[in-house]
């Protein structure tokens, strides 16, 4: 018999064992069990021992095992539990990886643990696992600043290379000085005592490296190295190719460089000429020959960088199967912070609001909102509109609204609420919700806005079925008594939709072109604090761009509906109008 035959016999020796007790809370079956586990993975049955590596972490997270506390106890418990880890770390779990890499650091001090629960939440640990298992040929990461979105890239690097350490790496991103950092933290998570990779992975070891060149080999020496960390202004070489990982970190720097057309162009050129054709084909658990997969962690400052341009040639070579985006604002539905960790980590709910106080609305939106946008283009922004505190003291001439409607998705359904006094018209109320849950889903908040600011005159585009749409409207407001003249128009093209904002701007800016042209003021940024939708459509404003090549590439729903009401709900009333004069309104 030999030696594997013999392991086999014992692991099925012990598995009777562990049947036949009655009480499986005690440490003898947590021994049994990790028993098994050593015993699989000396014969390289990897499934069966992070099948039981599993078991052993379920038991122990729900507290199953019961025992006295004695410091011996706890020791050998604590070290079944991280070995656990160790095992499932080294066939690729990421999250087990992480866990087991901080395990002896404070939890306060610690990365993950933290983090983890938020992180899930938002889909980062499964779009990562789901790239380490061969699911997907693109992962891209848009996640505001500082919220440890590199240092999820870094645990990433750490694992795979460990994995595959003949194999190679290629990291990239916008600086000298940025890469250099990743090759510091590299190593660091390799070789410092805070960390414990050298328990999961006892056999591999740095046996090579250069500050000035930044590389990295695991165990060999090789022509092509385990890590090779390249800025994009620079590119790529002969010297290096990708069979593991393409790893992109912030290829574009800031926002000067995002508005610079040129620079934009150079660096998606570098991307595509020295780096991109460096990976190779691997074949893939499926058995299909793929290049290697590759990660885009990223600010997405533009229409136009990088990783956007990666995106869109995926859609248009219908790829999308094996890509994922999960793009994470710093604002949850309720404009709450998306990344208030435990233990003091990260930022709450006044900190972003405070950033979008202080930074410039364009940077901010892409920084913190993720949603990249052109300065050169812009029409709309805080300068340049009209803004009011108070409604005037008197009865409005009518409330009018205008529905862009959607059915669900990214788009969003755009109702603002105009009360029309004379000739100017305050921006009171804005429904701007999406992801709502098709019709059923939105009709309530329609009836419910309507009613609630005794609109008497609202129009709807037809767009998507917007005239069916507007039935039901109806319908919802005669159930509950209520009457409101609904009309619908005809949607228009996405240029004639341009043209159409475009030919409103003036009046959505609030200024006076002729005597009797509506002006649409906006409520003060001061009084809408807390007030997500009105908010998000704001930014939905001032983030609208008129150049040709946006208009696929951006939602245009709040000041499409603006210039709806304008030209569709409003127009008839030119000619009747009164003059206000807006001064004695405090304007």
């Amino acid at each position: 018999m030999d030696i594997k035959e013999s392991v086999e016999k014992r692991i099925e020796k012990t598995i009777e064992l562990l049947n036949e007790l009655k009480d499986k809370t005690t440490l003898t079956y947590l021994q049994g069990l990790h028993s098994i586990k050593v015993d699989c993975e000396s014969i390289s049955d990897f499934d069966k021992a992070c099948k039981y590596a599993t078991i052993i972490i379920d038991l122990l997270q729900r507290n199953v095992i019961k025992y006295d506390a004695t410091p011996k106890n706890q020791d050998m418990v604590n070290d079944i539990w991280v070995t656990a880890y160790d095992t499932k770390a080294r066939q690729g779990d990421f999250e087990s990886f992480c866990i087991a890499m901080e395990w002896n650091r404070p939890i306060n001090n610690q990365f993950y643990l933290p983090r983890a629960k938020l992180l899930k939440k938002h889909g980062v640990i499964q779009g990562v696992q789901d790239l380490i298992d061969d699911k997907l040929d693109l992962l891209v990461l848009n996640l505001p600043p500082r919220i440890g979105k590199s240092t999820i890239g870094l645990f990433l690097q750490v694992l795979l290379g460990s994995m595959n350490p003949r194999g190679s790496i290629i990291g990239v991103g916008h600086s000298a000085r940025l890469i250099e950092s990743f090759y510091k933290e590299v190593i660091k998570l390799m070789t410092s005592d805070e960390y414990r990779y050298n328990k999961i992975f006892p056999n591999n070891k740095i046996v090579d490296k250069s500050s000035a060149y930044n590389f990295i080999d695991i165990n060999t020496t090789k022509r092509f190295h385990t890590y090779n960390y390249l800025s994009i202004e620079t590119g790529g070489t002969g010297s290096v190719e990708a069979n593991v990982l393409l790893y992109c970190d912030d290829l574009v720097k800031d926002v000067e460089q995002a508005n610079n057309p040129d620079r934009l162009e150079k660096l998606y050129y570098n991307y595509t000429g020295t780096i991109k054709d460096r990976k190779l084909m691997k074949l893939c658990k499926d058995g299909v020959y793929r290049p290697c997969p590759e990660i885009h962690i990223n600010t997405p400052w533009s229409l136009y960088d990088v990783t956007s341009r990666v995106v869109a040639n995926a859609k248009i070579d219908g790829a999308m199967d094996r890509v994922r985006i999960v793009s994470v604002p710093c604002y949850d539905e309720n404009g709450n912070s998306n990344f208030e960790y435990d233990y003091g980590k990260g930022f709450n709910t006044k900190y972003y609001k405070d950033m979008e106080l202080a930074e410039d609305p364009v940077i901010f939106s892409a920084k913190y909102l993720m949603t990249p946008v052109e300065r050169d283009g812009l029409v709309f922004n805080r300068e340049n509109v009209s803004f009011y505190y108070d409604l005037p003291g008197e009865e409005p001439d009518m409330i009018v609204g205008y529905a862009d409607v959607t059915h669900g998705g990214d788009d969003y359904f755009s109702l603002p609420i105009g009360y029309v006094y004379g000739t100017e018209v305050y921006i009171e109320d804005v429904l701007f919700i999406n992801k709502f849950g098709g019709d059923d889903g939105s009709r309530p908040f329609v009836r419910d806005i309507i009613i609630r600011n005794k609109a008497t005159r609202v129009g709807v585009e037809k767009n998507n079925g917007g005239d069916f749409y507007s039935t039901l409207m109806q319908q919802d407001l005669a159930d509950v008594g209520y009457r409101c003249h609904i009309t619908t128009h005809n949607a228009p093209t996405n240029k004639a939709k341009r043209d159409r904002i475009l030919a409103c701007q003036n009046e959505i800016k609030g200024i006076a072109t002729e005597k009797n042209t509506y002006r649409i003021y906006f409520k003060h940024p001061d009084t809408i604090k807390g007030n997500i939708q009105y908010q998000t459509a704001m930014q939905n404003l001032y983030s609208w761009n008129q150049n040709i090549n946006a208009q696929k590439k951006q939602h245009d729903d709040f000041p499409d509906s603006l210039a709806g009401m304008i030209t569709n709900v409003l127009g008839g009333f030119k000619n009747t109008a009164k003059v206000y004069d807006a001064s004695r309104f405090g304007i």
